[in-house]
């Protein structure tokens, strides 16, 4: 399964090594390659647009992309892949190596995701011709561009995972994740999903281990000390910002879930 992770971030951290290239082929099957370990530097997001590409064929490691499917070759594997298709095989891949500490892909050849309404096409495309124009700043535009895809690919991932595994209430859990500010009601969220709140409260607290209004407010706080790091919100401004106007209250929540005081948060000179 392709994941991606997001560590907690410093506000001031920046990625320290950044390489791009993305580049566009078409083939004629079965246009075999092999790629021994450490051949390749690059990770790489393959996005398949005509045919199908085995991997690894005939191991349990098999990997099968067909159009619409964009997989994911991290830096320094060994495989096996070649074009299975009567017809000419075409794909743009997306070639990046990114130093980061607070970004963790999968380190196994997978499939990322399946673009099924031709929006991840349009990004690859876009990536393209950003790396061919060469204009001034085309490597700053294409590392945006990246983080876009990737974003993206958290997005609809964890959507995905979300509603098969937690069926019965991932209206809810979207709803709150994307609304926390406001003021929502376990009531509200219920009626959503078509049950009760005391089911709700039941189904709720196996997905996060809180009460849907504890995370709610635990949303907020996390929000709330984004806030702060920038060094442009002072503490009731945060408070106020995510919807906690009592600042005993705001202290109080952020001991329960951080630990700490919101000033201790901010970086001193």
């Amino acid at each position: 399964m392709f994941k991606i992770s997001l560590d907690s971030l410093d506000y001031a951290g920046i990625p320290h090594k950044a390489q791009f290239g993305v580049f566009h082929d078409i083939v004629t099957p079965p246009d075999p390659y092999n790629c021994p370990k450490n051949d390749r530097m690059f990770s790489r997001f393959f996005y398949v647009t005509k045919g199908q590409i085995i991997f690894n064929k005939d191991t349990e490691n098999k990997v099968v992309g067909n159009a619409g499917d964009i997989i994911y070759l991290p830096n320094d594997i060994t495989y096996i892949s070649e074009w299975n298709t009567k017809e000419t095989g075409e794909y743009i891949s997306l070639h990046f190596l990114l130093e980061e500490f607070y970004i963790t892909l999968p380190d196994k050849l997978c499939i990322a995701i399946t673009d099924k309404d031709g929006r991840y096409l349009e990004m690859f495309e876009k990536a393209l011709a950003t790396f061919n124009s060469g204009a001034p700043g085309y490597k700053l535009d294409l590392l945006a561009q990246l983080y876009k895809i990737m974003h993206r690919m958290y997005r609809d991932t964890n959507y995905k995972n979300i509603k098969s595994d937690y069926r019965n209430i991932y209206k809810g859990i979207l709803y709150l994740e994307n609304n926390y500010i406001e003021e929502i009601t376990v009531e509200h969220l219920a009626k959503m999903c078509n049950m009760s709140q005391c089911n709700f409260r039941r189904y709720f607290k196996k997905y996060s281990d809180m009460s849907p209004i504890t995370y709610r407010n635990y949303l907020r706080i996390i929000k709330a000390r984004d806030l702060l790091q920038t060094g442009e919100y002072n503490v009731t401004e945060a408070a106020a910002a995510v919807n906690i106007p009592d600042n005993c209250y705001f202290h109080k929540l952020f001991r329960q879930f951080l630990g700490c005081t919101p000033k201790s948060t901010v970086d001193t000179p």
